[in-house]
């Protein structure tokens, strides 16, 4: 009935639609969380759609970071429940772990702490900010976590 590249095309596509704000599930379903981040720092906006939430996320990272071109779209969840951002050590450079979607507080800590040991090249990871299911930030101080390959 349809030749294989028309519905490669469509396959390809297909994702696309959950990006497009007329899409009512994104619209109607639970209020999630996209991240947008550059070498300067990472941004965060929370909506029920996850185009509109990354758009803002790239918008805020432009606006007070180093300007559209260095704002990249990394982490988008939905529900957004409990998000932490943690600084990932590495050897010659840091990078930041974000992990949103979780359920509670403690087991947000706890998968965190989990991703940094499991890291080959990370020397320690620092937890430095928390966000609430309500989009509240709570900045975080001492809590590190050693990574898998401390000395």
């Amino acid at each position: 009935m349809f030749d294989r590249s028309f519905l490669r095309l469509c396959a390809a596509l297909a994702p696309l639609a959950l990006l497009t704000p007329t899409s009512s599930v994104a619209q109607d379903g639970p209020m999630g969380i996209g991240f947008a981040q550059a070498e300067e720092g990472t941004w965060w906006c929370r909506d029920g759609d996850p185009g509109e939430a990354l758009a803002c996320a790239i918008a805020k990272c432009a606006a007070e970071g180093p300007g559209l071109d260095g704002c990249v779209p990394t982490q988008w969840c939905a529900p957004a429940r409990w998000t932490g951002l943690m600084t990932v050590w590495l050897a010659d450079f840091h990078s930041t772990q974000v992990l949103c979607g979780i359920t509670s507080r403690e087991a947000l800590e706890a998968a965190l702490a989990a991703l940094c040991n499991a890291s080959l090249y990370a020397s320690s990871c620092d937890l430095f900010l928390v966000i609430d299911p309500d989009g509240g930030e709570m900045p975080v101080d001492g809590v590190g976590f050693p990574g898998g390959g401390a000395e």
